[in-house]
């Protein structure tokens, strides 16, 4: 009995020893920061050195060194590998928080991107966003002491989607988007630095963080880029945003308002031989801030809801691409004018009709 107690508790410890080897041996990548390069592509990987990780788990950031580390090459397998061999060790993406694009590869098509990104390691619900500047620097920088800057970056743009400010922009969307050549918008996050004088290091403290645009991608490449109150529309059209709040004036001064429950019905029929999309939204409101006049707010976010709208659909008429769903709500109502135009959607895009209107209630806790 004893030589079995013994046993036991040397393979339990020997276990032990191989998982925490098994992290030794791991470049565990936190996030990934894709530049162009004269040889095809320069790509940063933000990762973890120092502290131990336990069990294999995810690392924390807060007790680890956050280094990043360059390598080149003609593809992105071939960056991993150049990372692997300067490293000595395996390269582990399942812990790969973001994945930031360079806004000088704004023109370039994304499917040999997101090719590489499918794949059983990396997980794809990640958020992939373009950014201004290099994507070497937005990953770099110095937002906060002891902190990953991935993660507070992650939680900008995971903010700004949540408020309705930016559509979601996870690889398994947009790979799904680009091979149905469907064009969409994905961020574009922004590290503004304020004047620092001769300090080359970039703190919290000088930069305003951001998403305030978002670049409408098809797989042939970028079609222009749309603000935050064109993404807010595009999202109350599809009904993909439940709730979110808005400034809206108030005589002199602005009030805070909160809806809540927002639900959108749709349906189209064919006049003059163009699609009318009628849209009605729904939702519960409540005054947050500024004034005690709810009528006057509800009316003014209201109007507001429907400026938004209006601005999404102008837009992507303009753009002559589909960001609201226009022709899957033909396929599936007006069949026989979808499979018409089967040739030649843009044409149903730039002559669609929306009318839309918009009541809100009254939000009772």
């Amino acid at each position: 009995m004893k030589r079995l107690f013994i046993l036991i508790a040397a393979l339990i410890f020997l276990t032990g020893c191989s998982t925490v080897t098994q992290v030794q041996r791991r470049v565990v990548v936190h996030a990934i920061g894709i530049d162009p390069h004269e040889k095809g592509f320069e790509v940063s990987y933000q990762i973890f050195s120092g502290g131990e990780a336990s069990s294999g788990g995810p690392v924390d950031a807060s007790e680890s060194t956050v280094v990043t580390l360059l390598a080149q090459g003609r593809n992105l397998y071939e960056t991993e590998e150049s990372l692997r061999l300067q490293t000595g060790k395996e390269v582990f993406l399942g812990d790969t928080e973001l994945i930031v694009i360079s806004e000088e590869l704004f023109d370039e098509p994304l499917e040999p991107l997101l090719d590489y990104f499918r794949r059983s390691d990396i997980y794809l619900g990640v958020n992939v966003v373009y950014c201004r500047g290099s994507a070497q620097e937005t990953i770099g920088a110095k937002l906060n002491q002891n902190s990953a800057t991935a993660i507070l970056l992650r939680g900008v743009i995971e903010s700004a989607i949540e408020a309705g400010r930016a559509c979601s922009s996870r690889i398994i969307e947009i790979s799904n988007a680009v091979r149905g050549k469907q064009a969409l918008p994905i961020p574009i996050l922004s590290l503004e630095r304020e004047d620092s004088g001769d300090s080359k290091e970039t703190s919290l403290t000088d930069l305003t963080v951001g998403v305030f645009n978002s670049l409408v991608v098809s797989h042939s490449g970028s079609i222009g880029e749309i603000g935050e109150n064109c993404a807010m529309g595009i999202r109350l059209l599809r009904g993909d945003v439940s709730e979110m709040s808005l400034t809206v004036p108030a005589g002199e001064r602005y009030s805070a308002v909160q809806l809540e429950e927002l639900g959108v019905s749709r349906s189209v029929s064919i006049k003059d031989g163009a699609p009318v999309i009628r849209v009605s939204i729904t939702g519960q409101c409540s005054l947050r801030y500024g004034g005690d006049n709810f009528s006057e707010a509800k009316a003014a976010a209201e109007k507001q809801i429907l400026s938004l709208c209006g601005e999404a659909f102008e837009k992507q008429r303009d753009l002559g691409e589909d960001l609201t769903g226009v022709l899957k709500l033909l396929r599936r109502y007006e069949s026989g004018y979808a499979e018409s135009i089967e040739n030649d959607p843009e044409r149903a895009v730039k002559e669609a009709v929306f009318e839309i209107s918009c009541d809100l209630g009254k939000y009772s806790p």
